[in-house]
């Protein structure tokens, strides 16, 4: 199957990329949750929660070497976060190109200090951060009394974590094919949005 996908075009495979345009141009990747701006009449990224749909960017310099201007363009849309993940990771195994994923309020994941977002193509260090950042987002926004159990799995970054966990290694029992659909519980709506 993975053979076949592959072979797909990729302005076919991916719904946001025009005839002709490859994944070629682009150095590295990033997912994000997006809505629409019915006011502005414009697509957004937002925080998690806001999410209407989660995208898929290419990253490509339009600036130099020594001065790097990396502008975004919209790649691929899926309504399901775990979906996107799934994409995401054929896009990885297929270029081997990069990643990075978050949100508006915590920013993106993974992050080198003093460096900033470091991407990566191995999903289990954006697992891994992601697990830290809840972590360290409950602590800082939930007091010690008020804290429940399921505060993690509640956290509106838990489901792109999962989605990063299922497909790495994080969990030491092996990822998830990325080139196997997903079952019907994990896709409630069929499609992307086009932005």
């Amino acid at each position: 199957m993975q053979a076949q996908i592959a072979q797909t075009p990729e302005q076919v495979r991916f719904n946001n990329l025009c005839p002709g345009e490859t994944l070629d141009r682009f150095a590295w990747f990033e997912i994000l949750p997006c809505r629409v701006d019915q006011t502005e009449e414009c697509v957004l990224q937002c925080e998690a929660q806001e999410a209407e749909f989660w995208s898929i960017y290419g990253r490509f310099n339009e600036g130099t070497d020594d001065a790097p201007e990396y502008l975004a363009y919209a790649v691929h849309d899926e309504f399901s976060v775990m979906e996107i993940v799934r994409i995401a990771r054929q896009i990885a195994i297929e270029t081997g190109k990069d990643f990075v994923a978050g949100d508006a309020r915590l920013g993106q994941f993974p992050k080198r200090i003093g460096i900033g977002i470091w991407p990566v193509n191995e999903f289990t260090e954006i697992a891994e951060d992601l697990t830290v950042a809840i972590h360290e987002d409950i602590e800082r926004t939930i007091p010690e009394e008020d804290r429940r159990v399921d505060d993690f799995d509640n956290h509106p970054l838990a489901d792109l974590r999962e989605a990063f966990v299922d497909f790495s290694d994080y969990s030491g029992s092996g990822q998830r094919d990325p080139y196997q659909p997903l079952d019907h519980s994990d896709r409630p709506v069929e499609g992307g949005h086009q932005s």
